[in-house]
């Protein structure tokens, strides 16, 4: 039990060294949608802890959009585990016409400790997601590859004697990279009286740095079908956050949008293998 309960606190510790210190309150834009999510998993078990995740998601409109992911877990010790994936999104929304835009990249590193509790199962999960995009982009407003901090806790009490369960999720998405060395130039030669790079937008008087992009949170039901197969059923409150910036190269001038956009989303995932 000291061994579960010492990883379960380093886990805990990391993001709160990382976290973001800029707070932005001022609301450009606001935007509510409800969407749903469609899951198929496929595991395959092998020897020395390793096993073959293959999953398909769908998502409907307004989003249209579909995952295709490639993962490898590797648990180490009964209560750690190690996942890495590769994610293949297609935006159904893009049109047809440029792989660069309807073709994304992504790619998953994640640690998860856990520990079960009478019929509580416990987990803790830390990672670093990497989202690439496709073809040139101007890195003073956008980076070629994303990184994203992702932190979630995850609890699952089994009903007894039911094959039921109630699961209840909180996920915390933290950016480790957004673009804000030009920003941040700007508001040191406007701060000097200084003419170019004049600025448009809401600007905190302070260098502007990491943020958290959303906020996950998520319940609902669990059904084993069996030890091959499990049904869920989830709710998640879904609310993002995203800075956005944008450069006139004629007139130098800069504009900062802040997007707000809360999803209420239904998740249906079916998992199932041997």
């Amino acid at each position: 039990m000291n061994l579960r309960k010492s990883i379960l606190v380093l886990m805990a510790l990391v993001p709160s060294f990382i976290f973001a210190q800029v707070t932005i309150t001022e609301k450009d834009t606001s935007i509510v949608t409800p969407e749903a999510h469609f899951f198929a998993t496929f595991v395959k078990s092998f020897k020395h802890g390793l096993s073959l995740t293959i999953e398909e998601e769908i998502r409907s409109a307004p989003t249209h959009r579909a995952h295709t992911t490639l993962g490898l877990t590797y648990a180490p010790i009964q209560y750690v585990n190690i996942y890495a994936a590769y994610t293949l999104k297609l935006y159904g929304n893009q049109g047809w016409t440029d792989p660069n835009k309807y073709l994304q990249h992504r790619a998953n590193l994640l640690i998860t400790g856990q520990v079960k509790l009478g019929q509580w199962n416990l987990s803790l999960r830390e990672g670093v997601m990497l989202d690439a995009r496709a073809g040139e982009v101007d890195t003073r407003v956008k980076n070629q590859v994303d990184f994203t901090l992702r932190s979630r806790l995850q609890a699952v009490y089994s009903i007894p004697e039911t094959p039921l369960g109630i699961v209840g999720k909180f996920e915390i998405l933290n950016t480790l990279n957004a673009p804000v060395a030009y920003l941040n130039e700007a508001m040191k030669q406007e701060a000097r009286g200084a003419e170019a790079l004049p600025l448009q937008g809401v600007l905190e008087g302070a260098p502007y740095g990491q943020y958290i992009s959303e906020l996950r949170p998520e319940a609902g039901l669990q059904w084993k079908i069996n030890k091959q197969n499990s049904l869920t059923l989830t709710y998640r409150y879904n609310y993002l956050y995203d800075r956005g910036l944008s450069i006139d190269d004629t007139t130098g001038n800069i504009k900062i949008t802040n997007k707000y956009t809360t999803k209420h989303l239904i998740l249906l995932a079916y998992k199932f293998g041997w």
